[in-house]
């Protein structure tokens, strides 16, 4: 089985469509949202709509979290709470409530687990192999997980911790994990890349082989912007995507 698995869209839908245009390419039979479906960019309804629809299970990220409310921000910085609290506002009844009930982690397909931040914390910044080798010594207490897809960073990555007990990084375009090996993958980020690339980031792994392909796509971003400038959202998420933030 394929399965994709996209993070951090932030009502991008202008992206969000780029990137289902490969997926319906690449034989995926499922789809699943690592968090934060909402924030930063205008169009908030359209995706929460798009994974209520459409995917087979989904995080509830930090954006999304303020969003429908369950939280009120107060360690965002103040565009972003802003952004994260115009995203609530522009949302249905039915969107909050799709995103007050998604859970802070999910066991699918038997041996990957979903986060948005990290397993053992939902808002911690997974961006050093230290602190990436310290969840990976966690997942002891839950053998039959292999992968952890998570997100939050906007940057494509993944840790291997091998057979032989050392842990490394691996470069994320392709890689397929060897009999014994456990890993934490980084999808990146479909609506606000921060890897210096602005183009749509996601992840298609294949459940049988154990192998992951991680996937650029370009997308019409002054669309974006007129977007983002005409819903009076904060200038800075416009004039940041063209340079991947």
């Amino acid at each position: 089985m394929k399965i994709a698995l996209l993070s951090d869209i932030h009502a991008n839908g202008d992206a969000l469509d780029a990137v289902l245009r490969e997926i319906s390419g690449r034989g995926v039979d499922r789809i699943y949202h690592l968090g934060d479906l909402v924030g930063y960019n205008a169009e908030p309804e359209k995706c929460v709509r798009w994974a209520m629809m459409h995917t087979a299970g989904g995080i509830l990220g930090n954006h999304d979290a303020v969003a429908c409310g369950k939280t009120g921000g107060e360690t965002f910085n103040a565009p972003a709470r802003t952004a994260a609290r115009w995203s609530g506002e522009h949302l249905s009844d039915g969107s909050r409530e799709y995103l007050r009930s998604l859970p802070d982690r999910l066991v699918v397909e038997k041996e990957i687990l979903l986060v948005h931040g990290a397993p053992s914390d939902t808002d911690r910044y997974l961006f050093t192999l230290d602190d990436a080798a310290e969840e990976l010594d966690g997942l002891d207490g839950v053998p039959d997980v292999r992968v952890v897809f998570f997100g939050h960073t906007h940057v494509p990555a993944a840790v291997v911790r091998r057979r032989d007990g050392s842990t490394v990084s691996v470069s994320p375009g392709a890689y397929r994990l060897e009999e014994g090996e456990r890993a934490l993958m980084n999808p990146g980020s479909v609506g606000q890349p921060r890897d210096r690339d602005p183009n749509a980031s996601f992840l298609v792994f294949d459940t049988r082989l154990r192998s992951a392909s991680w996937i650029r796509v370009p997308y019409d971003i002054p669309e974006v912007q007129k977007k983002i400038v005409a819903a009076g959202l904060p200038r800075l998420f416009a004039t940041g995507l063209p340079d991947g933030m």
